[in-house]
């Protein structure tokens, strides 16, 4: 009777025998597959390793596949956040493996040192006892963490793994607020499958669920299911409602109206991903600001952009692109957690690598731009507030024009932030005056969670007389610490001061194309590193959100005096400010009435 190349006998027993392949052979974890085929019959240890053969063959090229979906995955931008859908699948795919597990475990069946009859094992197994307490012990250990909403190592390693499974396949952002909930959904999981093995214990039948498949459908529900267009003002009220400011909104229906442009106002089940690719090829030709060139303004974008093409006008910037992708890519991930049959990740790994650094995009203020714009006419006397650039007589301390671009050197705030504030976000505690910075107030915005924080007064903006001014907004009973900026049409009250601080900066010929009001925040944070600040620190009070895991434990607040000891640390004493002081009344602020 012909052999077969990977059987052998150990003993009176036949095993299978198969060295790993040598293109897998690195990252497989062993380098050959053997284990007992359970005979001692050759006859059917040949139909047996055949069999396993070809399982185990099948094993190999899954783990190619495995390997291959990592590298691509690899080269992709991680995800931001991963949609409810996609974490209800990660643990279908959890639940299944456990189940499965448990269900191998019994199939091989439990070892039993009272019965005489029992044969001898070649390979370890547990008895049903030690599989019970093993069980048991997991599931006290997971249960007491899932009430205390605690995350362990061991469930964060099963997360990275499960995102790498077939049919999951996704690369998510070390920093993403996803991870508490994904690993939160394993620990359900977890919990849920110990109670289907407790009744396999009693001898009741319990399936091993399904594994999650991914099966988009060109028909949605036995149907086309709503348009495009239909599916965008859904999004767009959703989000507006709260989320967004019509700012925001305005930008992203804009180029859902230009995605709608290029791909068609179809069925949402319709699209696929060389919709999104067709999309950023368009993209790539586009010109920057493509709505405000007389060339291309009134054409279509794709009009816009072959014309672009033709002409050799330049392309918008790949920060510009990626922001047009990642718009239009929010409203697909929308789609997938509040449609079925809807093909997934259309915009994955469709950015571009920008080739400006994010902190090349502006630069600081010099010193000497500093100097030129504290010794200018806004702060040295001008001719009136029209003609601010112009010196003179009139002071502008009362004005949000005086104290912003100050507000803005040393507190690094964002300039929205600084226009929105109230007079009772200027406040006092355990002796220590701070910038409340908050979304509280129904027209007040921050970038994000971490946006709302306390940032304590530098001493100079208190030698300046910052604190006087807020106590005689107080007196005059105003609710704006700057009452003359108003809300614009995109929801701001930035809109114009910034403007009007670019127009101001040309006429004092200060301003280059990479300066701004938002270089103080580049200013505030090379003085913090100077001052010897701490990263967390600085980060802290300039409102990012803190990376890794410490992001993730504690409420992230700093004591006040932490805080302001950080912000003193911060010196421009090689700036000439001697014009902005003046004795103030007061240096200490009132208490609010």
């Amino acid at each position: 009777m012909p052999g077969h190349p990977r059987l052998y006998r150990r003993g009176s027993t036949y095993y299978h025998r198969a060295a790993v392949p040598k293109d897998i052979a690195d990252s497989y974890g062993k380098v050959e597959e053997t284990f007992s085929l359970r005979t001692k019959n050759r006859a059917e240890a040949l139909v047996r390793v055949r069999i396993e053969a070809a399982r185990i063959d099948r094993l190999f090229e899954e783990h190619r596949r495995a390997l291959s979906r990592q590298q691509e995955k690899n080269a992709e931008a991680p995800l931001e956040e991963l949609t409810p859908i996609q974490i209800a699948r990660a643990k279908q795919a959890y639940l299944h493996h456990l189940l499965d597990e448990d269900e191998e475990v019994r199939l091989a069946g439990f070892e039993d040192p009272d019965d005489p009859d029992e044969p001898i094992a070649y390979e370890p197994r547990p008895t049903f006892q030690e599989w019970q307490q093993v069980n048991q012990d997991v599931n006290e250990v997971n249960r007491a963490n899932l009430a205390r909403g605690k995350r362990d190592e061991f469930f964060r390693s099963e997360a990275d793994e499960v995102l790498t499974w077939e049919g999951i396949d996704l690369k998510l952002a070390e920093c993403s607020p996803s991870w508490p909930r994904l690993i939160r959904a394993l620990q359900e999981a977890s919990v849920e499958a110990h109670e289907a093995t407790k009744d396999r214990d009693l001898g009741n039948p319990v399936a091993t669920p399904p594994y999650p498949e991914v099966t988009p459908s060109d028909t949605y529900g036995g149907s086309e299911g709503p348009l495009l267009s239909e599916a965008v003002t859904n999004w767009g009220a959703e989000k507006s409602r709260g989320a967004w400011s019509p700012k925001v909104r305005d930008d992203h229906l804009a180029w859902m109206v230009a995605f709608k442009e290029v791909a068609g106002d179809k069925a949402l089940s319709q699209y696929n991903k060389d919709d999104a690719r067709r999309f950023k090829a368009v993209l790539l030709r586009l010109p920057a600001n493509w709505k405000k060139k007389p060339e291309v303004r009134n054409l279509t974008i794709l009009e816009a952009a072959d014309k672009a093409a033709e002409t050799g006008m330049s392309p918008m910037s790949s920060a510009t692109l990626n922001k047009a992708l990642r718009r239009v890519g929010a409203f697909w991930n929308w789609v997938e957690a509040h449609h079925d049959g809807i093909r997934t990740g259309l915009f994955k790994g469709l950015t571009i690598k920008e080739t400006v650094n994010a902190r090349d995009q502006r630069d600081p203020f010099s010193t000497e731009q500093l100097s030129k714009l504290f010794n200018s006419p806004l702060y040295t006397g001008c001719r009136s507030e029209r003609f601010c650039a112009e010196p003179g007589d009139h002071s502008m301390r009362e004005t949000a024009r005086y104290w912003l671009p100050l507000l803005g050197l040393f507190t690094g705030a964002r300039l929205n932030e600084l226009c929105q504030l109230k007079v009772k976000d200027v406040r006092k505690e355990d002796g220590i005056a701070f910038l409340d910075i908050t979304d509280e107030a129904g027209d007040q915005k921050v970038k994000s969670a971490s946006g709302r924080r306390r940032i304590p007064v530098h001493q100079q903006l208190v030698e300046f007389g910052f604190l006087e001014f807020v106590d005689e907004q107080r007196d005059a009973d105003e609710d704006q610490l700057f009452p003359e900026l108003k809300i614009d049409a995109s929801g701001y009250r930035s809109g114009e001061f910034s403007k009007f601080f670019s127009r101001y900066l040309e006429r004092i010929g200060v301003k280059t194309d990479k300066t701004s009001f938002h270089s103080f925040r580049h200013n505030f944070e090379d003085a913090c590193r100077n001052g010897g600040v701490l990263p967390h620190i600085m980060n802290t009070i300039q409102g990012h959100t803190e990376q890794g895991m410490a992001g993730r434990y504690g409420d992230g607040r700093y004591r006040l005096d932490v805080l302001l000891q950080a912000v003193n640390c911060i010196d421009y004493s090689e700036l000439n400010l001697e014009l902005v002081r003046f004795t103030p009344r007061s240096s200490i602020m009132r208490s609010p009435s």
